[in-house]
């Protein structure tokens, strides 16, 4: 879009006339994300309230569907990395959020345990090292569930205070994990995250359900161990079927999905409406 263009529309942004303002701000909405520094000279320049206030949500609404892009791109690759996703999710709500504190962060919880690892370890010694590390070395521990916040899912803050919900710990420890080659990923069991040690020495076209996984991770439970009779009893607890589905891997975007899930829950409880909107969009496009 040409200057003029635009010194035009955002000229006519505080227009009284709803159905005109409405219009104006559609096609600002849908401006590349470079143009924002523009707009916030603009903004700045400004004394009229009702004009930075129309502004700065135009502005908002760029960023979003920036992120939401990234989001469907992400979501359409070949192997989505967890913690770009999480970033984006984080990003949607706070898009000033500063990503090299985050990669600093996983970098140095993966140099760590890789001087540990070695080519010889079996999977539940990887798993011990990875442990080690993550829960006691760099101490990062769950918050109870029963104490929501509006920060506990956010990756940036949790990587920073080394605590967070059940579900963005998971994600963290196994964006970790797949970032190391150690093939750990979620299963979609309702209303828990675990994660399970895909089996991938077995010949897929030979594989069983059974034969996918060789053992599940407990996350929040400083990432104990247990087999598929320890699973099947935490299924009867919940009273739900005993559906096979719930046994194996599930893909990295179902993960972020049940991120965006918590967000909309946490968000309902804390009456921050205004965020839910843009969740159930993000929701959607995975």
């Amino acid at each position: 879009m040409n200057k003029n263009k635009l010194a035009a529309l955002l000229s006519l942004l505080d227009d009284p006339d709803q159905e005109i303002y409405r219009s104006i701000e559609k096609e600002l909405a849908e401006l590349p994300i470079s143009t924002i520094p523009q707009l916030e000279d603009s903004w700045f320049n400004s004394k009229n309230e009702m004009y930075q206030e129309r502004l700065e949500s135009v502005i908002n609404k760029i960023q979003f569907t920036n992120v939401k892009k990234d989001l469907i791109k992400w979501a359409a690759s070949e192997s989505p990395n967890l913690i770009d996703g999480a970033i984006l999710i984080n990003q949607s709500y706070n898009p000033n959020l500063l990503t090299d504190p985050i990669r600093k962060n996983v970098q140095k919880i993966k140099y760590d345990v890789s001087l540990e690892l070695n080519e010889h370890h079996t999977a539940l010694e990887k798993i011990k090292i990875l442990n080690h590390f993550f829960y006691n070395i760099h101490n990062y521990h769950p918050l109870p569930p029963n104490q929501p916040t509006n920060w506990d899912g956010d990756i940036g803050t949790v990587l920073s205070q080394k605590n967070g919900n059940y579900i963005i710990l998971a994600i963290i420890y196994a964006g970790i994990a797949q970032e190391l080659n150690i093939p750990v990923y979620g299963i979609n069991l309702p209303g828990s995250v675990l994660l399970c040690y895909k089996n991938e020495q077995h010949p897929e076209s030979k594989r069983t359900p059974s034969d996918s996984i060789l053992f599940y991770i407990n996350p929040i439970d400083k990432g104990t161990v247990f087999g598929q009779k320890e699973l099947a009893q935490i299924i009867s607890t919940k009273n739900i079927e005993n559906n096979s589905k719930y046994y194996l891997p599930t893909s990295n975007n179902s993960l972020i999905k049940r991120l965006v899930q918590h967000e909309i829950s946490v968000y309902k409880k804390l009456k921050l409406n205004s965020y839910i909107p843009n969740f159930k969009e993000l929701f959607k496009s995975l």
